[in-house]
């Protein structure tokens, strides 16, 4: 019993860590394109997981609720941050701290 227990949670483990990468690539691409859009530059080409949760999704269903800090520039001397929401693999909110317009 203790064995079928440790294998289903190392199950789970795997599936939100593989789950997890596809919805760090998900958040990665927004960044750079809203970024782009803002003629910003995103720096390091990352994101970086800041928090994790279960929420309800608009159907009433369990998912994972991650948000992504990530860092830009608009000047090429002054970094500053953002964030993006996810819910599963879906963007619902990203936002940018005030930058400088050079």
């Amino acid at each position: 019993m203790l064995s079928w227990l440790f294998i289903l949670l190392t199950l789970v483990l795997v599936w939100l860590w593989w789950d997890g990468l596809g919805a760090k690539e998900v958040a990665r691409e927004n960044c750079k394109r809203v970024c782009r859009e803002r003629d910003v530059l995103f720096l390091d080409d990352t994101v970086a997981l800041a928090r994790l949760r279960l929420r309800r999704g608009s159907d009433g269903n369990l998912r994972v609720y991650r948000r992504f800090h990530f860092e830009f520039t608009s000047d090429g001397e002054q970094r500053y941050q953002g964030y993006v929401d996810m819910l599963g693999n879906r963007v619902l909110h990203t936002e940018m701290e005030a930058y400088r317009i050079h």
